[in-house]
């Protein structure tokens, strides 16, 4: 159970039923774009889709204001660009945001998915990020190691899961964040 996000303030919920929301991206509010929702959190990561059923790995818009994920075999893209977060925890307590709401996907045809496609860099367990940095979902028996190599320093793991599996390295456009699935939780966008 320590793999599972618990959001804060809400009774210790555990997040973790498969989405697919076919409606209107909402607009809560206080939304503003993800990474200006992480700084203020002050979180490397955020939990964009709760799902156990994404099916590809997710892909970056061309402009990384979206991502497209695959989730029972259907394509839904989630906008990026006006999202609010709230506090939670994984990996033995270290804080992570969570879309409060959860993430409304909107429909997304599989051509454009496939151009995105073209554009991005993905690695299954690796990806190296413009300024040299080394990203990797390590994987350690039934675990999955997050490992960050700074250009000429030493890997640095960021977090252990305990029975978690993580893979399908996505790199946003301005190489600035990785996106993945942890498949006990769903998508994850880090800053790493």
């Amino acid at each position: 159970m320590k793999d599972r996000v618990r959001v804060s303030g809400r009774g210790g919920r555990f997040v973790s039923a498969a989405l697919w929301l076919l409606v209107t991206p909402c607009m809560a509010n206080g939304a503003a774009p993800l990474d200006e929702e992480m700084k203020r959190l002050g979180v490397r990561s955020a939990l964009v889709i709760a799902s156990e059923a994404v099916d590809e790995r997710p892909v970056w818009s061309p402009a990384g204001d979206a991502l497209a994920v695959n989730i029972e075999g259907r394509w839904g893209k989630i906008d990026l660009g006006s999202v609010a977060l709230e506090p939670g925890t994984w990996r033995d307590k270290q804080p992570i945001g969570v879309l409060n709401p959860p993430a409304s996907l909107s429909r997304i045809e599989k051509g454009t998915v496939e151009k995105w496609k073209k554009s991005g860099m993905y690695g299954a367990r690796k990806v190296v990020m413009p300024d040299g940095t080394t990203v990797e979902l390590r994987q350690n028996e039934l675990s999955t190691e997050l490992v960050v190599t700074k250009r000429g320093a030493k890997p640095k793991t960021l977090w252990t899961s305990g029975f978690e599996n993580c893979h399908s390295l996505a790199l946003s456009p301005d190489g600035h964040y990785v996106a993945y699935i942890c498949e006990l939780n769903g998508v994850v966008v880090t800053e790493p």
